[in-house]
């Protein structure tokens, strides 16, 4: 009989999309069994721990894994990397500064094929390095009014705004800043100095050039089997959150399409290909788009992504030092927690408020039972109703998260 193999995130023993991401630790620091995670299904996973300790490479580490998947599974997946940092474009490059932690777990370094969107000056850069990269640029007239209120720090109800949206209802296709300036100027019913206001905001705008009549589409982002990183690092927090409200938006739509082409073939019988795969998103510093204050990025990750993404094939890698500065509603959704060590009383609280049932300890004691040993996590499994304490493998690709050292 074959061995069952336990995999988070799955009630089945599957053996195929499984991604290994670790072994079982125990208290005298001891490695047990290895551990997998259930990549044929979207999940809603939280990685969260005091800065240091794993977080992001934890989400790497399952980036990997599913960069690793056989063929035949890893065609029906894309994966999308929030990195607000500029720290995931070192996965091109093999780690070669753990190849001695890596033998100890039988593996061997390795690089990863990834393509970068980032603005015009880092595409630069990237390119040298060898790494593919494309300007991120976003179609002016997929920028809806309340994302420009976010952009600017405005209310709807400001009257500069409301001559913004006018001239944007006036737009027909794709336009540019300057075209919807000059829509501005056309209204002869607009305040002369509102008119200047609204100019010098559009202005600044443009000076971002992340914006212009053409732009990059989601085909572009999410392709088959292939890694996509979203380099924020240049942009200002709320340029960040309307550019990942704008994007996330598109890749839901585009997907609910896809689910519905896929339902289509069933009821046919027929083959229908899918342009856009079922979509892992990993979004590095969750906190900053799923606050508890009203947020236009939180709107679509939380209320389309977390509330629907099942049924049209989505999924979320969330990961985060600060638990306790994430919507509620964002622990809830997850069903499947990571968390490596934290210190902080309100973010252990935070966790503590979601404690399943089935659980017989907080999951504050055991997350200080994990001790001090970086890559040390305790998991909680809704899939499966269990928790478990783990040590995360090692990364194959160069890790860019580490804290720089004044000593070389």
């Amino acid at each position: 009989m074959d061995e069952k193999i336990y995999v988070l995130g799955s009630r089945d023993n599957v053996k195929e999309g499984i991604l290994k991401i670790g072994r079982y630790y125990a208290i005298d620091g001891s490695l047990g069994s290895n551990v997998y995670l259930d990549a044929l299904k979207p999940h809603v996973i939280l990685i969260c721990g005091k800065r240091g300790y794993g977080k992001s490479y934890t989400m790497a580490t399952i980036i990997e894994e599913m960069a690793m998947l056989d063929d035949e599974i890893k065609r029906n997946i894309g994966i999308v990397i929030i990195d607000t940092l500029g720290i995931f474009w070192t996965m091109f490059f093999p780690n070669k500064k753990q190849e001695k932690e890596l033998e100890k777990w039988r593996l061997q370094p390795k690089n990863f094929d990834i393509t970068i969107f980032s603005s015009r000056e880092n595409v630069e850069e990237y390119r040298k390095k060898g790494i593919d990269a494309k300007e991120l640029l976003i179609k002016t007239s997929e920028i809806e009014q309340h994302h420009w209120t976010q952009l600017f720090g405005l209310s709807l109800k400001d009257y500069v705004m409301a001559v913004i949206g006018k001239a944007i209802q006036k737009m027909k296709g794709s336009y540019s800043i300057n075209d919807l300036i000059k829509a501005i100027y056309d209204d002869s019913k607009a305040d002369e100095k509102v008119k200047a206001v609204a100019e010098n905001f559009l202005a600044i705008a443009n000076s971002w050039n992340i914006f212009g009549k053409e732009g990059i589409g989601v085909k572009d982002i999410v392709k088959k089997g292939r890694i996509s990183v979203i380099d924020l690092s240049p942009y200002g927090e709320e340029i960040k959150v309307v550019l990942l409200a704008i994007i996330a938006k598109k890749i839901f739509e585009e997907r609910v399409k896809e689910r519905k082409k896929y339902e289509e073939g069933l009821l046919t019988d027929s083959k229908i290909k899918e342009d856009v795969p079922i979509t892992w998103l990993a979004i590095d510093e969750a906190h900053v788009f799923l606050p508890h204050e009203k947020n236009i990025s939180k709107d679509v990750l939380i209320k389309q992504w977390m509330r629907q993404g099942r049924q049209p094939g989505v999924a979320l890698i969330l990961a985060t030092q600060r638990p306790s500065s994430l919507d509620e509603e964002v622990l809830s959704h997850a069903d499947i927690i990571i968390s490596h060590r934290l210190t902080a009383q309100e973010d252990i609280d935070a966790l503590n408020k979601v404690r399943p049932t089935y659980m017989h300890e907080s999951i504050g004691d055991a997350v200080k039972r994990i001790g001090k040993e970086r890559g040390v996590a305790v998991i909680i499994d809704d899939t499966s109703e269990s928790m478990h304490v783990i040590k995360i493998r090692p990364r194959l690709s160069w890790h860019g998260g580490e804290e720089p050292s004044a000593k070389h």
